[in-house]
Order: structure tokens, then C-alpha cells, then sequence
């Protein structure tokens, strides 16, 4: 359930170049998907907390944008273009970091990196279409899609 705002803070006069802070705790069981995510992240990448706040910002930074209306329509969409930027650079990193192909267009089946420059190039088709695979009774990413 969301929270309701919390009333911004009055302006310190005596600190003029301070600046309004949003306070975010997030404190999961560590042997959670997000647990582990987070501690994974945090004790064993660098810039960990940047990482997760990079990758926040990609999914949900030009929805934020929209809401507050300050910004133009060219400009959100421009957001939302460099947001699906990163996320296909991440995508792409997956993809070479774990050695999974991309999916033939209309099949479900695995090509090699080796042969995507061998992918047909059908007029009106996606090079790209989801994979079905088969996952474990409890789907590690179920936690969060109660935001999407």
C-alpha cells in the first residue's frame, strides 16, 4: 500500500545550501531474492548502492518525470529512450555474462551468439521474442511484480 507524503521540511535558514533528502530504508531478510540481491550488490560490487539506484532510475525515472509535470513531452520521451537504453545495454550484458543467445524470431528456440548475424532480417518482425523456459515452483522475481 503506498504511503501518503511526508510534509517537506522547512527550509533551514542558518543552511541555506542544504539540501531535501528522501529517506529510503529497505531492509529485506538477507536469504530473500531481494536480500541477496541487495547484500550481493552492496558488499560485493563496487558501487553497489549506485547500481541499484542506476538500475531504479532506468525503470521508473521517466514515470516520475510525467507525474510531476515539469517536463515536456520531447523531453520524457527522450528519458524514456536513454532509460531503454540502459536497460538493453543490461540486457545485453545477460546475455554475454551467462552465454544465452537471442530467441529466433516466432520460435522459442536458443541462437548462439555466433549465429545472430545470421538471423534473417524479416520485414515488420521483432529480432527478439521471450524465451519459454522452465522455472523453479517459486518464480525468484514474483516479489517484484506487485510494482509493475
Amino acid at each position: 500500500m503506498p504511503r501518503g507524503r511526508s510534509p517537506s521540511p522547512s527550509p533551514d535558514p542558518a543552511n541555506p545550501d542544504k539540501k531535501s533528502r528522501v529517506r529510503f530504508i529497505f531492509e529485506p531478510d538477507r536469504t530473500s531474492p531481494n536480500g541477496i540481491t541487495y547484500s550481493w550488490l552492496i558488499h560485493e560490487t563496487y558501487n553497489g548502492k549506485e547500481k541499484a539506484a542506476t538500475a531504479t532510475r532506468a525503470f521508473w525515472l521517466p514515470f516520475a518525470y510525467r507525474q510531476s509535470g515539469n517536463h515536456s513531452e520531447g523531453e520524457l520521451r527522450d528519458l524514456a529512450q536513454q532509460s531503454i537504453w540502459q536497460m538493453e545495454a543490461q540486457i545485453q550484458h545477460l546475455r554475454e555474462e551467462f552465454d544465452l543467445g537471442m530467441a529466433r524470431s516466432g520460435s522459442t528456440e536458443l541462437v548462439g551468439t555466433s549465429d545472430a548475424g545470421n538471423l534473417p532480417a524479416e520485414a515488420g518482425t521483432a529480432l527478439v521474442q521471450p524465451v519459454t523456459v522452465s522455472a523453479p515452483a517459486a518464480d525468484l522475481l514474483d516479489e517484484f511484480t506487485d510494482a509493475l
